[in-house]
Parts: structure tokens; sequence; C-alpha cells
């Protein structure tokens, strides 16, 4: 099994750049029309833009990924989605979130909603718990299938099989810079940390999200 290091190394050795792996990484249409809006307001109210980009899993990746080219080391860079708008070129933001990117025949919501199920299910489970943010649950959850992106958008020249797909998924995650407990997440699903309180919740948020869409079979 690739290690992190392997994982980053695979894409920096890539003739393309961090910016070009995400030709097809849309946002959704309710999604592009709300930032309009809000942006549209003599001030720009970055509370509600950021529960508007939490309510969409590319959107949300757009917007750590730009943070994390402007801010390449840790300590600098904000974590908070409304402190990463705050740090971004906004034109630079909206018209990287606001091009349709793919036909419009893919449902994006049918296919990307699960995992904003998931990510609700999530704060309220860790809103149980002492140990655990609720906003850091939501946002692990809502990335929490970040590995499957490229065979969910149909990604070409990631890899032949789900598998080698979902390593290039996860080696995108580290290369945007996501959260630290996004990672962390990730890296228990894949069994490459140890279990903690955050990935508990999410195989739980899981199961539910499960019962809600498939409610037959539980």
């Amino acid at each position: 099994m690739e290690t992190r290091f392997e994982l980053e190394s695979s894409l920096h050795s890539e003739s393309r750049s961090g910016s070009d792996w995400l030709p097809d990484m849309p946002t959704l249409p309710s999604t592009r029309l709300q930032i309009a809006l809000l942006l549209q307001e003599s001030q720009v109210d970055l509370r509600a833009l950021g529960d508007v980009i939490l309510s969409d899993v590319c959107a949300t990746l757009q917007t750590f990924r730009l943070a994390g080219e402007e801010y390449p080391e840790e300590d600098d860079r904000p974590t908070r989605i409304e402190d990463c708008i705050a740090s971004l070129n906004l034109d630079r933001w909206r018209d990287l979130l606001c091009v349709p990117r793919i036909p419009g025949t893919l449902d994006l919501t049918r296919e990307l909603g699960h995992s904003r199920r998931v990510a609700l299910c999530a704060k309220e489970l860790a809103s149980l718990f002492d140990d655990c943010s609720p906003e850091e649950a939501y946002l692990a959850g809502l990335l929490s299938e970040v590995d499957r992106l490229p065979e969910i958008l149909g990604w070409t020249g990631v890899g032949d099989s789900p598998d080698e797909q979902r390593e290039h998924g996860l080696a995108m995650a580290y290369y945007w810079h996501l959260p630290k407990y996004v990672l962390a997440a990730l890296r228990s699903k894949r069994h490459d940390e140890k279990p903690s309180s955050m990935s508990g919740i999410l195989e739980l948020a899981h199961s539910m999200a499960a019962q809600v869409e498939h409610p037959d079979l539980s």
C-alpha cells in the first residue's frame, strides 16, 4: 500500500499542475446561483457564503484548494471555510466556482448527495461527544468520499480500476492541503490510522445516511 508521501509524489511527478487536475470539478447550479446573488450585495456576508459552500462537496474542495495554493505553510493556512473565502481573491474564487465544467446531464445532486447527508448526520452525532467538534465532523463527513471523486466524476487518466482512482483521489486530498482532521479521517477509512472518535462517528453517519437513502434495506 502506498504511503502518504508516495501518493503525494505521484502527483508532483505529473507534468500537470494541481490546478490542471480539476477539469471536471463542477459546483451545483444552485450553488452557483446563490454565490452570484450573495456577491451582488453591497457587503459580502461571509457566513452566508460559507453555508452555501459547505452544502456542496466540489465547491468546498475548490475553496480549500485555492487557500492551500495561497498559503502553502500549514501554520498560516486558514482551516475554516469563511476564513478561506476572506483570504482569497473573490473574483478568481467566483470565476472558478461559477463556471459549469461538465455536461448538465450528470446528476451531481444524486451522486454527491450521500456525502451531504453523512455530513449532517456526523454533525448531529458529534454534538453528543465532548471531544468532537460538530463543525469538524460535518466537514469530515462532507469530504469523506473525496477519494471516490475520480470515479464519480468520470475523470480520465487517473487509473483504470476503482482502487487506482481512489489512490489518486486520496493523493489529491493531500495535494489540496485539506484540514488535518479530514486527512486523518480518510486515513482511518483506509485503516492507515488508529480508529478515533471521529472515525467512529463517520462510520455510524454513513450507516444512518444509507438508511435514509434505502429505507427498504434497513
